[in-house]
């Protein structure tokens, strides 16, 4: 199957699991409306959709590629075929869509978060390998990522 018709496949179900959760803020905002107050949180639906958008993204991968598909090669393809590329195929992250149901939030903001928390993650794993006393771009590591970046071309 091309992109296209995976994305169509997957859209309608994103949206579905989405607006199971912005029922919760929907119900939150009726209370407050009249004076009810909630205790209710709803950070954790975050982390929820954060994974669900990784798996689905993963699997994606996987399915993009025709020719023996497995895991190993599409988990070469993450450079390849980002966040970014999942937006501009127009993908619909669940993160995205909840936090803009919710707060009105821009994909703009999305992917400037995303790949900000990226780098941050990737700051801190070469930061504790210093502290380890090991460095983190070994010959290995540097010939594994132009192994990722040659298959991915």
């Amino acid at each position: 199957m091309s992109k296209e018709e995976w994305i169509n496949r997957v859209n309608p179900i994103i949206r579905g699991k989405v607006n199971y959760y912005v029922t919760i803020i929907k119900a939150i905002k009726a209370n407050e409306e009249h004076g009810q107050e909630s205790n209710c949180k709803t950070r954790w639906m975050r982390g929820i959709l954060l994974s669900l958008d990784g798996y689905i993204r993963r699997r994606l991968r996987v399915a993009f590629i025709h020719k023996h598909p497995n895991q190993r090669k599409g988990m070469k393809m993450n450079s390849l075929w980002n966040n970014a590329f999942f937006l501009s195929i127009k993908l619909i992250p669940s993160y995205w869509l909840y936090l803009n149901k919710a707060y009105g939030y821009t994909k703009e903001q999305y992917l400037t978060d995303i790949t900000k928390t990226a780098k941050r993650n990737l700051k801190n794993k070469i930061r504790s390998a210093k502290t380890k006393g090991e460095e983190y771009y070994t010959p290995h590591r540097l010939q594994k990522m132009q192994n990722a970046w040659n298959a991915s071309s």
